[in-house]
This record gives structure tokens, C-alpha cells and sequence, in this order.
């Protein structure tokens, strides 16, 4: 499965995996800057899905 960088809201939720709904790791974040934003990396070896969270 290929890897493509999609956006989500962000929400005071722990974070999921769209995909499979397991637990994500934070690769950077970008909140404090105008995009506001945070970058996501799924835990599940099997996924491993990419994705940024930002907030409106």
C-alpha cells in the first residue's frame, strides 16, 4: 500500500489512524507556526500511514 499525505482536523481526541485506528507517533509539529499543524506516522507495522492533522 503507498503512503499519501492527507489532512484531518484536529480535535482534544487522542490521536487514531484513519485507517487501521491504531495509536499514531507525532513526526513533527508544526502547531505553534502558522500552518498549524502535526504530522503523523501510524504505530501498526502493518500500515504505518502517513497523515497531518491541522486546525481551522
Amino acid at each position: 500500500m503507498q503512503n499519501i499525505l492527507k489532512f484531518y482536523l484536529l480535535n482534544e481526541q487522542p490521536t487514531t489512524c484513519p485507517i487501521c485506528g491504531a495509536r499514531t507517533n507525532w513526526i513533527a509539529d508544526f502547531s505553534h507556526t502558522q500552518n498549524k499543524m502535526i504530522l503523523h506516522e501510524c504505530l501498526d507495522l502493518n500500515c504505518k500511514y502517513l497523515f497531518a492533522e491541522i486546525e481551522v
